[in-house]
């Protein structure tokens, strides 16, 4: 006696898959000798001859008739598989063994053959009791002859209207259960194969050139009736070759139509909302700014991909129900007064290793999420802007400040003038014994400092000579800089880190720049001392590096030192600014580089966080 067993898997690569616990076998020759004594629920198999094929799929359906196939689909022809599936067979197509899908596609079709296997025993647990049923009609029409022709008969309608009832509403909770056309189809075949006797059901659309023709008389086709006046299509129901529906069956399907148009709509409607979803998404997230829809505590409800690679630290999920200004900007963000939409404001974001700046556009969307209104979050990074704007700026008031400084210059060059050669000749004229000569000698340095500052002012606002410019490798100024301060280095146990380097060509003044490189090495330099000088063991650290940014090189300087202060920041590059001892720091190597590299068409820009250090970063365009 047969028996029933789970997998059976045909082909020599089949056992690649064998920890599915399936059958295998290596062909169709040995797959015929297994069906014979069993009868698996599920088959697998594909890639042969297709004559030996069709020959064993024909075995297989007279020997295995309720076994489904999941057949490997590369050289089987369409009609084949159309043939095939008609008959009810071919459940699901895979790629070869190696198809990832494969092993949820068993799954599957082994739980669809569980289903088809209840069904039969209920199809035939239900013919028994008809039977058993008839036989007692049978038994009691013999004792009361023709008076009970017409219940027999009117036995035989509930009969066929309880099975046709029961098929309409299996048929309609497939239908719209179920996710695609096919599964539809399939629903449908499957419900009504014993009420109506049906082989197949088809859906065809307007677009498809068979629409319209009239197969046979053993298919009724339907128009199915849409509510949208521009669809159109039908469905076929088809018997065996000789067999007609009645008018009954007729009606039957014309009702079961308007519920199949129903469950299609709803189809078409889902498909075109998935469609649409997946649009929005592509477009929300190709925005290149953060963007997030917030309720109206500014708690994220969604955000793009932008927004997602800001806050790396976290995942998508992660994300949704945080405030959205907390996450960007850090806990100790507080928001501007007046955060009624719509609104715009600019904040600074601290990285790890530099500031971005970047504008915030809040604005109402005229949509509630649970009662709350929805806000539309756009941060777009201004960093390069603001960097520009300080640019302009600095180059700006430098102008105007050499302005005046020349003014002044030239207004007290003249009794500044007068002033030192009367100190000096009234020196001249007493001894260094006289009680006034100190005061006098003091008098005389404060001049002398005083037109320190003028010949400063003056030099400042005078266009300086940078030399002949030539064709140059960065790297020939930075060793020479740092040759120029290793020794103060050294001495004071700073480190100097120069990182690998390749050539840097650039064209420049070689004295300018090495007088650039070394002011801002300097300042470094003193930074650490003043770190040294509250902790002698602290390992002072001064970094270069140089590196080809699209068609311009940037020279990082970075020290480990002090730092600016916040509030000295903006004043940095202003002449005769300085935080150390103005008698032996003049506050000019930083506006003199400045103003050096802006006439090589290049910037300088310094990052500085207090206590942390500082870095210069100068960028010239590059030689290529």
């Amino acid at each position: 006696m047969s028996q029933t067993s789970g997998v059976l898997m045909i082909g020599p690569s089949a056992s690649k898959r064998a920890d599915f616990g399936a059958e295998i076998v290596p062909d169709f020759a040995a797959a015929r000798t297994y069906l014979k004594l069993r009868k698996p629920s599920l088959l697998v198999f594909g890639q042969s001859r297709l004559s030996e094929m069709e020959d064993f799929c024909r075995f297989a359906m007279e020997q295995a008739p309720q076994t489904l196939w999941i057949v490997d689909a590369e050289g089987i022809s369409p009609s084949t598989l159309i043939e095939w599936n008609n008959f009810g067979k071919l459940y699901d197509l895979i790629d070869g063994f190696d198809d990832p899908t494969l092993e949820s596609k068993l799954q599957s079709a082994l739980e669809a053959a569980g289903e088809q296997l209840q069904k039969k025993k209920l199809a035939e647990m239900f013919a028994d009791q008809t039977y058993q049923l008839k036989r007692l009609s049978t038994e009691l029409e013999a004792r009361v002859l023709k008076r009970h022709k017409t219940l027999r008969k009117s036995l035989r309608t509930l009969e066929e209207t309880k099975v046709r009832l029961e098929s309409f509403h299996k048929a309609l909770l497939g239908i719209h259960r179920a996710s695609s056309i096919s599964q539809m189809e399939q629903t449908l075949s499957e419900a009504l194969k014993d009420s109506v006797r049906l082989e197949w059901v088809r859906v065809r659309f307007e677009n498809q050139s068979s629409l319209g023709r009239q197969p046979g008389n053993h298919v009724l086709t339907i128009e199915l009736p849409f509510a949208n006046e521009k669809s159109r299509g039908e469905v076929m129901f088809a018997k065996a070759e000789g067999e007609t529906f009645s008018d009954a069956e007729s009606d039957f399907l014309h009702e079961l139509s308007e519920g199949l148009a129903l469950a299609l709509s709803r189809l078409y409607k889902l498909e075109q909302a998935e469609i649409l979803k997946g649009q929005w998404q592509a477009t929300f997230d190709s925005i290149p700014h953060a963007l997030c829809l917030t309720d109206s505590n500014f708690e994220i409800l969604k955000l793009n991909r932008a927004f997602q690679q800001l806050c790396s630290d976290h995942t998508f999920r992660s994300l949704i129900g945080k405030n959205c200004f907390h996450l960007f900007f850090g806990k100790d963000f507080h928001p501007p007064h007046n955060m009624e939409s719509p609104f715009s404001f600019r904040n600074a974001r601290t990285g790890a290793q530099e500031t971005e700046h970047f504008e915030v556009i809040g604005e109402s969307l005229g949509m509630t999420v649970d009662y709350s209104p929805v806000q539309l979050i756009l941060l777009r990074s201004i960093t390069d802007e603001v960097r520009f704007e300080r640019r302009i700026l600095e180059a700006s008031k430098l102008a105007e400040l050499g302005t005046i400084g020349s003014s002044i210059a030239h207004e007290l060059n003249n009794p500044l003038g007068g002033m030192l050669s009367f100190l000096q000749l009234i020196l001249m004229d007493i001894k260094p014994t006289d009680v006034l000569f100190e005061e006098i000698k003091a008098m005389e340095n404060a001049v002398l400092r005083c037109r320190d500052i003028v010949l400063n002012l003056l030099s400042f606002a005078r266009k300086q000579d940078l030399g002949e410019f030539s064709r140059m490798d960065l790297w020939k100024s930075i060793d020479r800089a740092v040759k120029l301060i290793e020794l103060q280095s050294k001495s004071k146990g700073v480190a100097i880190e120069v990182e690998p380097k390749s050539q840097a060509w650039v064209h420049a003044s070689p004295n300018a720049l090495a007088q650039v490189l070394n002011n801002i090495l300097q300042n470094a330099l003193d930074a650490i001392a003043e770190k040294i000088k509250l902790d002698p063991l602290f390992p002072g650290k001064i970094n270069i590096r140089c590196e080809l940014q699209k068609d311009q090189y940037q020279i990082h300087i970075s020290d480990n030192g002090m730092g600016i202060a916040p509030e000295n920041q903006t004043q940095i590059f202003n002449p005769l600014f300085t935080t150390r001892d103005p008698g032996v720091n003049r506050g000019m190597g930083l506006t003199t580089a400045f103003t050096i590299i802006n006439e090589h068409r290049g910037n300088l820009e310094i990052l500085s966080q207090t206590g942390s250090g500082t870095t210069a970063i100068i960028t010239l365009p590059a030689l290529l």
